[in-house]
């Protein structure tokens, strides 16, 4: 009886399983195997593609007429900058994704906006569009139209045509997504509209006047939208630093509390008091993430913070007032679960003089302003920074530390060498990134040797390194494997 030998790649099934682990080029000598190859790998070939305007130096867009051909394959689209209209009109009834950049599109003659149309193309679930710098001296105006089947949308740095403002509103009201970033429309929804699919928005529009307190995109008419959206989960939202009236303070406690299901906030710019970003997170079911930026934070906040103890995995708070000293040492003393956090200013000595850190085991990445006293004599500083480095020494999860300045200009920042508690971080054995941006530039070769010698998973090294041996210290980091940006 002879055994029957059978090439696993002769099943189609297991040559297009094969195919999702391979690269383009791998796919593309795929099909030149043999022809019976090709209904297996031809679409994992097509379904990803990116065109340009074709260039001198950029001479790789697919042939018009393959791309018609193919276009039913495609799942996966990238157009950029004046791609060529024979392409971006051209029928791909199975387009999933499709992100559209005109960051550097040429001004229409006797204009500054150039008008933009995408096609409705009917499966689409994700659109992306980038427009222009609003620094510059054009703008894209986009005329949105229905897809019934979209599901995330990320606008950044265009203009909505004020004739479609409508359909616009219609198409976000069945979106699950929205990022709008820069974004200028003429009007806000109307109030009969719900979008009750909406679970994550990111929202920055563009103030037509931000001197105008009724502009169509102030702050007010903004949360009136945003209270249209009972489902969130996750709101991102961009001030544009404006005086918050006591009306609209009101307002965005009161609507916090009716967001059964938001679990993570940010705030960027908005001047909340500590009381009232207290008030913000006690009217919260259950908080995971909270990023606040330019808040009043202090013993109000960190009180309401400590009802979601259990809950609690990401906390940011740069640019922030810190009110009571005691804000840092308690969030690292109250939450055992939580694996990012986030602060540009605390002092040594309330590091030092605080309770034991809850999160020693869960903390995987740390940003950290530590700051020490003017007065503190040398040897002083060196004791206060090693007892401040003998706790960042006890995150031994830990596989991101960022070491930034601090806010205080009557205070020094962390000075991190060998001689100062470098080596009590030799247990930092998970670390895979390193940031150093203190003002402070001493690393000195010893202690990039160290580094590399102790943390043997170090993939990434960003900031200062010591001016004086800027370029041997580069090539150590270089020469182990590890990623470099000098500042």
């Amino acid at each position: 009886m002879t055994s029957l030998k059978i090439n696993p790649l002769d099943i189609p099934e297991i040559r297009s399983m094969v195919g999702q682990y391979l690269g383009r080029s791998n796919l593309a000598r795929c099909l030149r195997v043999c022809k019976s190859w090709h209904a297996s790998f031809m679409p994992l070939v097509w379904s990803t593609t990116k065109v340009w305007k074709e260039t001198s130096s950029v001479l790789h867009n697919p042939p018009l007429e393959a791309f018609i051909r193919y276009s039913h394959h495609l799942k996966d689209l990238y157009y950029y900058t004046d791609a060529p209209e024979d392409y971006r009109f051209t029928p791909c009834p199975n387009l999933l994704r499709l992100k559209v950049d005109f960051t550097w599109i040429r001004k229409v003659r006797g204009t500054n906006i150039v008008p933009v149309q995408i096609a409705p193309y009917e499966k689409l679930r994700y659109l992306s569009i980038y427009g222009v710098d609003m620094g510059l001296s054009r703008s894209v105006m986009w005329e949105p139209v229905h897809y019934h089947n979209l599901s995330e949308l990320e606008l950044h740095d265009l203009e909505i045509k004020p004739t479609c403002t409508a359909t616009f509103w219609d198409l976000c009201a069945q979106l699950a997504s929205l990022k709008i970033e820069k974004v200028s429309v003429a009007e806000m929804p109307a109030r009969s509209i719900i979008f009750d699919r909406l679970q994550r928005l990111e929202l920055e529009l563009k103030f037509q006047n931000s001197l105008e307190p009724k502009s169509q995109n102030s702050l007010e008419h903004q949360l009136d939208w945003i209270t249209q959206c009972p489902n969130l989960s996750i709101l991102r939202w961009y001030s544009n630093g404006s005086h918050l009236a006591s009306s609209f303070v009101k307002g965005f406690i009161r609507g916090t509390s009716t967001w059964d299901n938001l679990r993570e906030l940010m705030l960027m710019s908005f001047e909340f008091t500590d009381g009232q970003l207290a008030r913000i997170i006690g009217a919260m079911r259950e908080l995971r993430v909270l990023d606040v930026y330019t808040c009043e934070v202090g013993s109000c906040s960190l009180k309401a913070l400590r009802l979601h103890s259990q809950s609690l995995t990401s906390l940011i708070a740069m640019d922030c007032d810190f009110s009571a000293s005691s804000f840092v040492p308690g969030v690292l003393a109250s939450f055992p679960h939580l694996e990012y956090l986030a602060f540009d200013s605390v002092m040594s000595q309330d590091i030092i003089d605080g309770p034991p850190w809850a999160c020693e085991r869960s903390l995987k990445v740390l940003v950290a302003g530590f700051q020490f006293d003017l007065d503190l004599d040398n040897q002083d500083l060196v004791y206060h920074q090693r007892q401040v480095l003998q706790k960042v020494s006890r995150l031994t999860n830990l596989k991101e530390l960022h070491l930034t300045y601090g806010q205080a200009d009557n205070a020094r920042d962390l000075d991190l060498r060998l001689e100062n508690g470098l080596d009590q971080l030799a247990t930092l054995e998970h670390l895979e990134k390193f940031v150093l941006c203190t003002r402070i530039k001493r690393l000195s070769v010893i202690d990039v040797k160290w580094m590399i010698d102790n943390w043997k998973n170090l993939k990434e090294y960003k900031g200062y390194l010591n001016t004086a041996n800027k370029e041997e210290q580069t090539a150590m980091l270089q020469a182990a494997g590890i990623n470099c940006t000098i500042y």
